[in-house]
């Protein structure tokens, strides 16, 4: 007998693609090892020559989603052996650090072209695959809603998101497919790992935190079950904030 809870929060029979999905603490591919085991097909896709936690070997495929048209066969094939798809989560970005790169601009230019352009090309060769309706989550940051220093590629695309997310959520509703952020604050992932390993600057973020502790990734698998399963079907278009109350917090 399928308990209650099951049945709300059951991805059994719905077919994901996750990108993003390559590396070890890394929230793409936590979410993929949830949904594997929430019951969902899986589909990872990253640039690494293979996936680092190995329970996603055999649903792994090396793809760098500015490649529209690998990323295209990607979703194709996971059609051909699932039947369709019903969830796409966009976990895929880059922080690049400034001190690589001696035009600024350049930065800037390829930070957006991976964490905006490219995921929103995503968005539409998905949206034009799902033939029941579906979910799609978008990953972006409390840095799409407030003002961090000396990464503008970041800020600005992840802030773009937000926005073409609810711009989505409407233009893609006539599919019957929700669109939805998951905005996580400081969560311990290899984009944060200097931050975290800094005694000074791990300080300094835990100081903005009502719940004082960084985020782990677990924290936001949760909020990725809900909002591809059935339990959100009523859902779009939102900002769901997992930050440990950086963004409620006053003084």
């Amino acid at each position: 007998m399928i308990s209650y809870l099951e049945s709300l929060f059951s991805l059994k029979g719905k077919t994901a693609i996750i990108t993003g999905a390559g590396s070890s603490k890394g929230i793409g591919s936590d979410i993929a090892l949830a949904f594997l085991k929430a019951g969902a097909n899986i589909t990872c896709v990253s640039r690494s020559e293979k996936p680092v936690i190995k329970e996603l070997e055999k649903y792994y495929t090396q793809c760098d989603i500015s490649n529209f048209e690998k990323f295209n066969k990607v979703c194709t094939k996971t059609i051909d052996l699932y039947g369709g798809i019903d969830i796409l989560v966009n976990a895929a970005a880059v922080s690049l650090p400034s001190d690589d790169f001696s035009d600024q601009f350049e930065r800037f230019n390829k930070t957006v072209n991976i964490n905006l352009t490219s995921t929103y090309k995503c968005c539409e060769i998905v949206s034009l695959l799902m033939s029941n309706g579906g979910s799609i989550i978008n990953i972006t940051s409390i840095g799409a809603m407030t003002g961090f220093p000396d990464n503008p590629g970041y800020i600005a695309s992840k802030g773009g998101l937000r926005a073409l997310t609810k711009a989505l959520a409407e233009d893609f509703s006539v599919k019957k497919i929700r669109v939805n952020n998951i905005a996580p604050g400081y969560i311990k992932t290899n984009m944060t790992k200097q931050s975290f390993e800094k005694l000074e600057l791990y300080n300094a973020r835990l100081d903005r935190m009502i719940i004082k502790r960084w985020g782990e990734v677990d924290d936001i698998v949760g909020a990725a079950i809900f909002l591809a399963s059935n339990a959100s079907s009523y859902v779009t278009g939102i900002d769901l904030v997992i930050d440990g109350g950086w963004l409620a917090k006053g003084l």
